[in-house]
This record gives C-alpha cells, sequence and structure tokens, in this order.
C-alpha cells in the first residue's frame, strides 16, 4: 500500500522512497534518496524500520491499483519485483513491442503484453481478490497539453438524468451541478431522440459528434455498431496529435465501439462502480500534465426500476448520490497547483432521459437531457463562455455537446451541431 501510494500520480512527482514501521503498520514518504541525505540510518532501536528506494525503471510506467488488462499476455516472468518487470520491458529484446505489465501481488509474477489499455477497450478490475496491478509505460507525469490557453475538456455522462430533475424546487439536492450551474450555462431540455431512438448508443453516439444516428450509423445499443462520424476526442487529437484524451466508463459499448480511436487512458470498471470511476479521474488530475480532453461516466441514475420521476425518491436518491462523486472531482480538480493557470470546460450532459422505468420511446419525459456549461469554476480570472439559464431556446442533442467544446477550443465546426450564439468569446 505505501509502495501504491509513493507510485499514485498524485505523488509520482516527488515521492521516490518510503520507510515502513514494521510494528505500527505505518509509513513515511519522502522526496529524499539515501544518496541525497548521506546514508541510511541502521542503528535505530529494536530495528523499527525498513527501507524502500522506488527504482527508476518504474518510472516509465503509469500505476493503477487492482487492475489488469485480460488476455494479451506475451510473456510471463516469476519471480520477479516489480522493478525487474519494468527493466524486462524496458530491455532492448523487449521494447519494440512490451507497452504494459500486469503484476501478480501475491505470487511476485508478472505478464508482459504487446497491449495498453486503450488497446482492448479498458482494464479488467474486478478480479476476485484483486491480485493483480497494471503498470502501463508512458510519463507518469503525462504529456505537456498543447492546446493553445493550456485548455481542457471535462466531459460528465450521467446516465438517464432528465434536464427536468436538477435545479428546481423539490428536486433532488445537488450542491456539485448547482455551483456549476451557477457560474455557468444551463440548458434542462435538450431534446434526444426523435430522430432516433432514447436507447444509451445513439444518444451517446451524438453527444459526441454532433451528427444523429443516420450520420454516426449507431442506432441501437448493439456493441457491434461502430462509429462512422468522428468522436469530438479524436477531432481534439486530429488539431493536436500530441493531445492526450481519457475515458473511464463501466458500460462496455463506451470502452469498445463508442470509443475514441486514439485514446490515450482508458479504464472500464465494474457495474455502476462510481467511486471507482472517480478514483480513476481523480488519479488522472493528480498527473502533473492530466489529459487535454476527459470523458467520466456515471451510470447510477439510469434505474431501470420504479420511476424516472423528478420527484420520485428512488431517483433522486441515485441523483444526489452521483452529485457526491462530481464534488470529489471538483474538488480535485479546483486543487491542482496549477489549476489557476489552466482553463478547464466542464460539460455535463445525459443520453437519454426516461418515463415509468425505461426509455427508448418519443415521449417528452425520455427526450429530455440536459447540458451544463461552465470553464470558469473557482478559477474567476477565465471569461466566461456562456451563463445563464438557455432552457427557453430550442436546443438538441446534436447542438449541445461537440458544437461547443469545438468553439472553446477554437476549431471547425463541421458537424449537424448548431453553437448557441450566446456561448463563446
Amino acid at each position: 500500500m505505501c509502495a501504491a501510494a509513493c507510485l499514485a500520480t498524485s505523488r509520482a512527482s516527488w515521492c521516490v522512497s518510503f520507510d515502513y514501521f514494521k510494528t505500527q503498520q505505518g509509513c513515511d514518504l519522502s522526496n529524499k534518496r539515501a544518496a541525497d541525505v548521506g546514508g541510511l540510518k541502521t542503528n535505530y532501536a529494536g530495528n523499527p524500520y525498513d527501507h524502500y528506494s522506488i527504482k527508476e525503471p518504474l518510472r516509465a510506467f503509469t500505476f493503477t491499483a487492482n487492475a489488469a488488462i485480460s488476455g494479451y499476455n506475451n510473456e510471463h516472468l516469476t519471480n520477479v519485483s516489480t522493478a525487474d518487470c519494468a527493466n524486462a520491458c524496458l530491455s532492448t529484446e523487449r521494447n519494440s513491442w512490451c507497452r504494459s505489465f500486469d503484476y501478480a501481488k501475491e505470487n511476485r509474477s508478472c505478464d508482459l503484453s504487446d497491449r495498453r489499455a486503450r488497446d482492448i477497450g479498458g482494464l479488467k478490475t474486478n478480479y476476485s481478490g484483486n491480485p493483480y496491478d497494471h503498470y502501463s509505460f508512458a510519463p507518469i507525469n503525462g504529456i505537456v497539453n498543447p492546446v493553445p490557453g493550456n485548455k481542457h475538456v471535462l466531459i460528465i455522462g450521467i446516465d438517464g438524468l432528465r434536464g427536468d430533475a436538477i435545479n428546481c424546487t423539490g428536486c433532488a439536492a445537488t450542491p456539485g451541478l448547482t455551483a456549476l450551474i451557477q457560474g455557468g450555462a444551463f440548458h434542462n431540455n435538450v431534446l434526444a431522440g426523435g430522430a432516433q431512438s432514447t436507447f444509451s448508443g445513439p444518444g451517446w453516439s451524438s453527444v459526441f459528434t454532433g451528427f444523429w444516428a443516420d450520420q454516426h450509423g449507431v442506432t441501437s445499443n448493439d456493441i457491434g455498431l461502430p462509429l462512422l462520424r468522428p468522436h469530438v476526442f479524436d477531432l481534439i487529437k486530429q488539431a493536436w496529435p500530441t493531445a492526450t484524451t481519457a475515458v473511464v466508463a463501466d458500460w462496455a459499448n463506451l470502452t469498445h465501439n463508442l470509443l475514441p480511436k486514439q485514446t490515450d487512458y482508458v479504464v472500464s470498471t465494474e457495474a455502476k462502480n462510481s467511486k471507482a470511476a472517480t478514483d480513476v479521474v481523480k488519479q488522472w488530475l493528480g498527473m502533473a500534465n492530466p489529459p487535454t480532453a476527459i470523458f467520466y461516466y456515471l451510470h447510477n441514475v439510469d434505474i431501470h426500476a420504479a420511476s424516472y420521476d423528478p420527484f420520485n425518491a428512488n431517483y433522486q436518491s441515485k441523483i444526489a448520490a452521483e452529485d457526491q462523486q462530481i464534488q470529489q472531482i471538483l474538488a480535485a480538480l479546483t486543487t491542482r497547483p496549477s489549476y489557476a493557470n489552466e482553463e478547464w470546460l466542464i460539460v455535463v450532459t445525459s443520453d437519454h432521459g426516461g418515463i415509468n422505468s425505461g426509455h427508448g420511446g418519443q415521449t417528452a419525459a425520455e427526450r429530455d437531457t440536459l447540458l451544463i456549461l461552465n470553464n470558469n469554476y473557482l478559477n474567476p480570472s477565465k471569461t466566461a463562455y456562456c451563463t445563464g439559464n438557455l432552457s427557453n431556446i430550442s436546443m438538441s442533442q446534436v447542438d449541445g455537446t461537440t458544437p461547443h467544446i469545438l468553439d472553446f477550443l477554437n476549431l471547425p465546426n463541421a458537424t449537424a451541431g448548431i453553437k448557441y450564439a450566446g456561448c463563446g468569446h
């Protein structure tokens, strides 16, 4: 646990060693090695400590606890440490193909792979007993964001959230979303469906591409249907090839057929485990150079039980619980040491609404989604991109997310969606 803490992205920029207090099961993390301080002290009474110093090869790998690539193992090594596995992956006979390794903690073995998580739809995180840790070859502090103005995008996708279920009298309490609304722009009836079903596959595809299903090709939740139009994250990569993008989700379509083609970080969490998704995004935000664009998926509001009514207690409880996760992300974002010098467009949206215990049809409740845009949350030096309640204007799902992201980044909009004229600098 101490090693994992030292290797975590939030500490990787400084932690190089730790002392372990054996009788109390505690540890002290340090930014010094023995050579930096004239050597180790070895004459403590009773020898209560052991010392651990990071071997440099691990610095080339991004660490994900309790996760592994499922399959795609090229070489198995036994009786090895994590540093041994890193050295093996970086060795001249393997560095042409080795891109990651999974370390089996109990039996001290590892599997070297020519794949990264992004290549196979994300990491598997629900192995019984959590026997593995995953190490992916990548700069642990990330890649410097190439977008002018150090602009970033964070899409918070809340499955099944009706736009009329928040920011209203008697609705669920959502301090996190409310804070974003108060400083930004909000639309409570961005129209999904109409030209397509109100299922998740078509909905998220329209969010990501700015096109309807007759153009993007995803007409259902069939995981075999590929996106025929570019994902907005791929448009960002086309403009700035060194920009990094990241996706965390528990729905397989989002980490497979709806995944951007060039995603750098992909984590597939276990079903409806919002905490796991939150922890992943907090790790990314802890990097000195976090991803240029992140998609953070929260699934629990899509209840398929009881009612999608804004005043239903069960529905409200799911919304409030996801808002608590969002509050953690906002705290991690705004406490970044460099946050004042960055500009993050936070986009909150959903794929569809719902009626009774389901969705897919064309009722007003099923078509009702939302949009929140905020680029200066607790960062008042940034000029507001868009403010106010936009709910009285007509806005469809293809208009909401992608056209505004492209405009924020000063990229051309070649989608079917139309940016709201009141947004933009």
